[in-house]
């Protein structure tokens, strides 16, 4: 069970820093929208659809790299006081009876909303926009896949006595 915690961590830390190179991808989009707009005068549509699904890609395939990185936001004025065994059992339990069903709930009615874009082929609401629209949305499912199987990846690792400072490692 370890080896394969281990190897989903793995193939989720690819796919965020993967997901990574979309920011440089974004800022270089920005910069010439910026210019566009303000140095000529012109307005693209398309490239102003790509900032947002651009960032949107960016932001739902970096959750679960976080979380496999322990990057993610707690209360760390009071979790930090605790010895390693009462962190990872903290852990279990906020993964456990927080992350798990919020993803699980999530990737339900995520996979609602994707589908249904992708059965009337939505676009952006844009005249001139960006067609596929539903490939956007269809990241939210993907995304609390990602989730899950990281919860449970890290859930096993916890419990296996993998201390909280080596996560990602």
């Amino acid at each position: 069970m370890k080896a394969l915690a281990n190897r989903i961590e793995k193939l989720i830390t690819l796919i965020g820093s993967i997901g990574a190179w979309s920011i440089g991808v974004l800022l270089l989009a920005i910069v010439t929208q910026v210019i566009l707009r303000y140095a000529f005068g012109i307005t693209n549509t398309t490239l102003e659809d790509s900032l947002w699904y651009l960032f949107a890609s960016t932001l739902v395939l970096g959750l679960s790299y976080a979380m496999t990185h322990d990057a993610h936001v707690r209360v760390d004025f009071i979790y930090q006081r605790y010895s390693p065994k009462t962190k990872r059992r903290v852990d279990i339990i906020g993964i456990g009876l927080c992350a798990i069903p919020l993803y699980a709930f999530l990737l339900w009615h995520g996979w609602d909303y994707a589908a249904k874009s992708f059965s009337i082929n939505e676009s952006s609401p844009n005249p001139g926009g960006m067609p596929w629209l539903w490939m956007v949305k269809g990241l939210l499912p993907f995304s609390c896949l990602l989730l899950l199987v990281e919860s449970m990846a890290r859930i096993v690792l916890l419990a296996t006595d993998r201390s909280p400072e080596s996560h990602g490692s």
